[in-house]
Formats: C-alpha cells, sequence, structure tokens
C-alpha cells in the first residue's frame, strides 16, 4: 500500500542546455537515482519532495500528481502533456507517466518552475539541482560510481555497514570492523549498541568521493515501515592508504 499510494515521480531534462560542471562545496548533495529515457533524465518523487524541499501529494483516482513549493503550485496528469500551472494550461513535451508502478514527470520543468538551478556535470553524466538551498545530484545506471573508489571497495564496506545492524554477532566488536571502520566511528557503534536502522540495505548504490573523503548512498523502502522509504548514507574517509567508513546517516524520507 504505502509503495502504490506514494508512487515514485520522475523527472526529465534535456542536458545539452546545461552549464559547465561546478560542485556543492558546503554540502553533500541529496543522491537520487534517474534513468535516461530519450535523451532525458527520469527520477523519483523524492527528488522534489525530500530533496528538494517541496510537497508531492499523489491523487490515486485521477492518476494526478500536484506539486506544491511556495505559492507555485504544479499539477500533471498521468499520460497527458496539458500541465496546470498556478491555474493556468501549459504544454510539456514528456508527459508524466507511470512505469512498473512508478510516476514520472520532467525534471527540467519542475525544478525551474519552481526556482531551482539545473548543473550538467559533463566529467561524470550526473545532473546538479540546486533550490533554496537544497541540492540533488542526479545520476544514471551508467553512473552509478563516479569515484576513485573501486567497486569490490564499494561492495565490501556495504556489507560491512550492513553487518554492524547487529553487534551481538561479534564477540570482538573492534577485531572485526577495524580493516573497514575508522576509530572513531566504532566507537560511536559501541555506544549506540548498533545502527540506528536495525535492516540491512540490498538496494543500488551510488558513490562519489575527492581524494579524501567520500560517501556511498542507498536507499530502501522495506527499512522503516514509518516511513516511504529510507536513504542511508555511508561517509567514507580515505586513511591508512585505504578507505574506511567514518558515519552512517540514515534520513527518512517522505513523499
Amino acid at each position: 500500500m504505502k509503495k502504490t499510494l506514494c508512487a515514485l515521480l520522475g523527472i526529465t531534462l534535456i542536458t545539452s542546455t546545461f552549464l559547465p560542471s561546478h560542485g556543492f562545496a558546503d554540502n553533500q548533495p541529496f543522491v537520487i537515482q534517474g534513468k535516461a529515457v530519450h535523451g532525458r533524465t527520469l527520477v523519483p518523487v523524492r527528488a522534489v519532495s525530500a530533496g528538494l524541499g517541496a510537497e508531492v501529494n499523489w491523487n490515486q483516482q485521477s492518476k494526478s500528481i500536484t506539486v506544491l513549493k511556495g505559492g507555485t503550485k504544479v499539477l500533471l496528469k498521468i499520460g497527458s502533456n496539458k500541465v496546470m500551472l498556478d491555474g493556468k494550461e501549459i504544454t510539456i513535451d514528456v508527459p508524466a507517466q507511470i512505469e512498473h508502478g512508478v510516476s514520472y514527470v520532467p525534471i527540467r520543468f519542475i525544478s525551474q518552475t519552481l526556482g531551482g538551478t539545473l548543473t550538467w556535470n559533463a566529467s561524470n553524466g550526473t545532473v546538479d539541482v540546486s533550490l533554496d538551498g537544497k541540492q540533488v545530484r542526479v545520476t544514471t545506471e551508467s553512473t552509478f560510481n563516479h569515484s576513485n573508489i573501486p567497486q569490490n571497495t564499494v561492495n565490501t564496506l556495504i556489507k560491512q555497514a550492513n553487518e554492524a545492524t547487529d553487534l551481538s554477532s561479534f564477540p570482538q566488536i573492534r577485531a572485526h570492523f577495524k580493516p573497514y571502520f575508522t576509530d572513531s566511528f566504532m566507537n560511536k557503534l559501541i555506544q549506540q549498541k548498533g545502527l540506528k536502522v536495525n535492516a540491512a540495505f540490498t538496494e543500488i548504490s551510488f558513490s562519489y568521493s575527492d581524494d579524501k573523503t567520500g560517501y556511498i548512498t542507498q536507499t530502501s523502502t522495506s527499512a522503516d515501515n514509518t516511513a516511504y522509504a529510507v536513504e542511508r548514507r555511508i561517509v567514507l574517509k580515505y586513511s591508512q592508504n585505504k578507505w574506511l567508513v567514518d558515519d552512517i546517516v540514515f534520513t527518512p524520507l517522505f513523499p
């Protein structure tokens, strides 16, 4: 029911018109999985709701999506190119659509209509969206790991993060996790007796990094029955010539 009522909403854009890349200096962006369709990038509803701070409502009966931000109201109907923007009808080139139970709408249209800015990262094929201090990075299947972190290292650290949900299995916690976690994070882990969310994450992961810091993000719709989904961000630190987990942060997502 949770997945049905809170169907994901995606967003499309034409990348050829974006400005050159610039990074987010102060805050790491909220990473969202997208997909390329007919030269556009589609992303889910949480990029609008949790990522950009807009309110998103799904009407099951009319198969329509309402996006609210400040004084702006956008009404999109699945399968229709006609959109109501603050009570006025306009036409968009790609209609809102549902695929495998997931609802999608154009990001370029939505984000710019809400007053956001978009930046195309030519170096890694991602798109950054900024709105009112909130930042979203849209990645596609071909850009899941754009960092200098080897994929096998990403997989290993995810496995260790999943194991850390239940410390009772390890009589020597520090010895077990020392090759993968920083000392400060092990102290935190022991103090709080495991992770805040006691669930393994097996979904697709996204990783980004510079020379000394990085992160791996995953989103699960089954980790917490009080929220639509939960994002797990594994914060990494490059130390002792290897990548170590320095923190794990969970963010509940509400469409």
